[in-house]
């Protein structure tokens, strides 16, 4: 999932979860700074800034094994399949994005302004190096206001030309631009169902929660997954 998906679950799951509304603000920021920092979750961050690092990692390793996203990996170009989770991704935010009034009843507008208030109010807890990382990214998203507008075709072509700048794959844009076009519509069935089942499982991931608890240093490697 993309930034726009792992907002609207984050507060999807502020609301849906026993007390979540005590963690709203951590669960928000978490589901944009997850994707600038790897490895063990700082047992020093408060703890719904470590509850929203681990739903995003949840949900990432949900998508990674849903067999409707498989199938759309699949049909994207040999060439391009193994950068097609990546892709689907970025898409899935502008099929959430065009579908947005299926699935909740306020607005995105409404969704970004509070993302972007809890990435301020947690900024603080970053590292220099993610935050070096982060400033830029936060910049332009907030200047697009980037989360609600996913529907715009020319955010997922900025974002495709992004992804395969870092990779180092820049040739495989024309190609990609069109696998992506051609994916445009075909896909949306197939994200209709795996985001379904995202939200169907949130009130089971509430143990995420208790897990930022009762983490120890033994046991945080574990948690990276």
């Amino acid at each position: 999932m993309n930034f726009l998906a792992h907002c609207a679950l984050a507060l999807e799951a502020s609301q849906r979860w026993p007390q979540g509304h005590t963690l709203r603000q951590g669960l928000l920021a978490g589901a944009i700074f997850a994707d600038f920092g790897k490895g063990p979750i700082d047992n020093g961050l408060p703890l719904d800034l470590q509850t929203g690092i681990r739903l995003h990692r949840r949900i990432d390793a949900f998508s990674n094994q849903h067999q409707a996203i498989r199938d759309s990996c699949a049909t994207f170009p040999p060439e391009l399949r193994r950068y097609a989770p990546i892709f689907l991704d970025i898409l899935g935010d502008y099929y959430l994005s065009q579908n947005w009034a299926q699935y909740y009843a306020h607005s995105r507008a409404t969704l970004s302004q509070q993302c972007y208030e809890a990435c301020d109010m947690y900024s603080v807890h970053l590292s220099a190096e993610q935050a070096a990382q982060m400033t830029q990214f936060l910049t332009y998203m907030r200047s697009a206001d980037l989360l609600a507008n996913y529907h715009d075709w020319h955010h997922i072509e900025r974002a495709t030309h992004s992804v395969l700048r870092r990779l180092d794959k820049l040739p495989l844009l024309d190609q990609a631009n069109v696998a992506l076009h051609d994916q445009r519509d075909s896909g949306a069935a197939a994200f209709s169902i795996y985001f379904q089942d995202m939200r169907h499982a949130l009130p089971e991931w509430v143990s995420l929660v208790a897990g930022v608890r009762q983490s120890t240093p033994s046991n945080r490697q574990r948690e990276t997954t």
